[in-house]
């Protein structure tokens, strides 16, 4: 090889690698195509020291922005998973077009269960939420979305073997063992699935699977409610499925949406404030973006029943939104896993929703409430067991509590007591089984986190005992102030 075509070759070598670079001046990427935030161009210095993980993430920044690259994602996927049928971006490819988001995989199969004890804590947990809602005069259902692969499994690659338990089976037995109020929304999308209740390449229920979803809820709260009889629906292939998206961020495949020819009330939103066209933030809401739309409130402006709604939700809820504020006077959306409970007006329905996939959260960290008081009784007759990890803290509102067990505990039906023993009388209250120390919980240990309202207990020193099943630990001291 002579000198004149090695430095031909070099320069040819050389362009083709700065190509994308040029282009970066006249192209840019964009983020919400992948569900995600570009990384940030890195810092030279962190804390007046030198970045030395500088390289990787100007790599990752580069990465990022290299013009084009969702249409070289868009191809990279087209063969990795349409030609070879292997997951690709966090999507399984499934048979005859359909997709699936990887993370099913695990309910799926049952690869990801509950211990006994979370279970327990499970039931327990939403036992309380229940409770404290209809102490207050409201009503409360919990709503868990099947993934769609719990539904239309059959579409599922056939190396991927089904389970015939998994955690939404057990969960909504350990429900029904703690009586609570919930909406078999399996059973309901299974019973009428030869409709359509799911996109083919989006994670969610379309519009047909909602309007479903939404008669089944207010069944379970047992309110009267609009039927929209002698609604038909439409069908439009004109929605891009978020799985779709995923894997050809550069333009891929339409999915069907079914349009019904309803008529719903006027309305306007109290949050945000200073909305001019109701009907147009509601389709923002509703739409794939997720923008603003974590904590919004609605009234109605024909309604005057006095009927407050509020609604804890994940991206399911999306489709629900028109329904739910067509029926009370009042609505509060909050986008969270772990609502505040606190923060729910008295009188109020709860509707606590959240996708199947993500189950393992509602026991994550504890809700927002204030632990409910107890008889004292519940402390008498149990063997000490020795000291626990606690924490216990005076906050502005009250006490704070969390720790957690030792890994041999046996937690019975797993409802946790804590008793502060004081200079004048003793006082009892329930706190959440969840244990928040994420390095114990994952373990899956059991443990215990809560609220006690300032206005329960006077100031005062208190020695605080932690009971569950027939043990009581001690779990030190605290000032209330």
């Amino acid at each position: 090889m002579n000198k004149g075509f090695k430095i031909f070759f070099m320069i040819i070598f050389v362009a083709i690698c700065m190509f994308p670079l040029c282009l970066m001046p006249f192209f840019k990427n964009d983020a919400s195509l992948e569900k995600r935030e570009l990384s940030p161009f890195p810092s030279f210095f962190i804390e007046k020291r030198l970045n030395i993980q500088f390289s990787t993430q100007f790599e990752s920044w580069l990465n990022d922005r290299i013009p084009l690259r969702a249409n070289i994602l868009s191809a990279a996927n087209a063969i990795k998973g349409e030609t070879l049928e292997t997951p690709t971006s966090n999507v399984i490819i499934g048979k005859e077009g359909w997709l699936y988001y990887n993370y099913e995989s695990k309910d799926f199969m049952d690869t990801n269960a509950m211990s006994k004890d979370q279970l327990k804590a499970f039931g327990v947990t939403l036992s309380l939420i229940e409770e404290n809602i209809n102490s207050r005069g409201g009503k409360f259902t919990f709503v868990p979305m099947p993934n769609k692969s719990s539904v239309y499994g059959e579409y599922m690659p056939y190396y991927y073997t089904k389970s015939e338990e998994n955690n939404l089976t057990r969960v909504m037995k350990s429900l029904s063992d703690y009586g609570v109020n919930y909406v078999d929304m399996k059973k309901l999308m299974v019973d009428n699935k030869s409709e359509l209740l799911y996109h083919v390449r989006d994670s969610h229920w379309n519009y047909k699977g909602a309007f479903i979803g939404y008669k089944g809820i207010m069944e379970s709260l047992g309110k009267d409610y609009k039927k929209y009889e002698g609604a038909t629906a439409t069908g439009k292939k004109d929605w891009r499925g978020d799985l779709d998206k995923l894997i050809y961020p550069a333009g891929g495949t339409m999915d069907d949406q079914y349009y019904y020819d309803m008529t719903f009330g006027p309305f306007r939103f109290t949050l945000p404030r200073g909305v001019a066209d109701a009907k147009a933030q509601l389709e923002n809401f509703m739409s794939d973006k997720e923008e603003g739309d974590d904590n919004f409130k609605t009234q109605s402006n024909t309604i005057k029943d006095g009927s407050e709604l509020f609604m804890a939700r994940d991206s399911f809820g999306r489709a629900l939104l028109p329904y739910m504020i067509d029926n009370y006077e009042k609505t509060t959306f909050k986008r969270t896993d772990c609502p505040d409970i606190t923060s729910i007006a008295d009188g109020s329905h709860m509707v606590y929703e959240i996708a199947e996939r993500n189950l393992a959260k509602v026991i994550a960290k504890a809700p927002f409430m204030f632990a409910p008081e107890r008889d004292a009784s519940v402390v008498s007759g149990k063997t000490h067991k020795g000291n626990v990890e606690a924490n216990a803290s005076s906050e502005g509102y009250g006490i704070k509590l969390g720790g957690y067990f030792p890994e041999d505990t046996e937690v019975g039906d797993n409802r946790v007591y804590v008793s502060l023993s004081g200079s004048d009388k003793d006082y009892t209250f329930e706190v959440f089984p969840i244990n928040e120390d994420s390095e114990t919980a994952e373990k899956k240990i059991s443990g215990f986190s809560g609220y006690i309202s300032k206005d329960s207990v006077p100031s005062g020193d208190y020695r605080i005992k932690i009971v569950v099943g027939d043990n009581v630990f001690d779990g030190g001291k605290v000032s209330v102030k």
